[in-house]
């Protein structure tokens, strides 16, 4: 019986980064972003501007006012959001994203988009997967940054793996 060559694998890959590193940057990241609730309180900061407490917190059913506190501090302290005196009362500061923040986008919008591809049944009324284009069509530099000139999109076709 003959042995099967060694061939690439036919699935997609980067292969191995050409830069040495001492940690991974995925798991690192995760380390912070990863937290309970940390993303959902950034897409609050993200797409509800001037966010408050109470904003946040009403959008975020089951969060805890202690949780909430704990995780704006810490995402604060990491350079993520910036704190400022509100516009009626110091007492109701109101969040924004930082220029570190401003680089969860991104991030944000892969989710968003995986979301209302795999998950449109919980995610629209229709239950019509969507492009991330078709649902903030005016934003798309803002929401991916950098990678704006090459968003990610589902195949429109029905093709099968061979």
């Amino acid at each position: 019986m003959a042995r099967a060559s060694a061939t690439p694998s036919s699935f997609p890959s980067p292969g191995p980064p050409t830069v040495p590193e001492i940690a991974c940057p995925i798991a690192t990241t995760l380390g912070t972003l990863g937290r309970k609730w940390t993303l959902t309180i950034l897409r609050d900061i993200a797409f509800f501007p001037d966010a408050s407490f109470s904003l946040i917190l009403k959008n975020n059913p089951g969060l805890l006012q202690r949780t909430l506190s704990l995780r704006l501090k810490q995402l604060a302290a990491s350079d993520f959001i910036v704190k400022t005196a509100g516009l009626n009362s110091a007492r109701r500061p109101t969040y924004h994203l930082s220029s570190k923040g401003l680089q969860v986008w991104p991030i944000l919008a892969t989710l968003a988009q995986f979301g209302f591809q795999n998950h449109a049944d919980e995610v629209f009324a229709d239950g019509r997967p969507r492009d991330l284009e078709e649902v903030f069509p005016a934003d798309m530099t803002m929401m991916l940054g950098r990678f704006s000139s090459s968003p990610p999109r589902r195949s429109r076709s029905s093709s099968t793996p061979t």
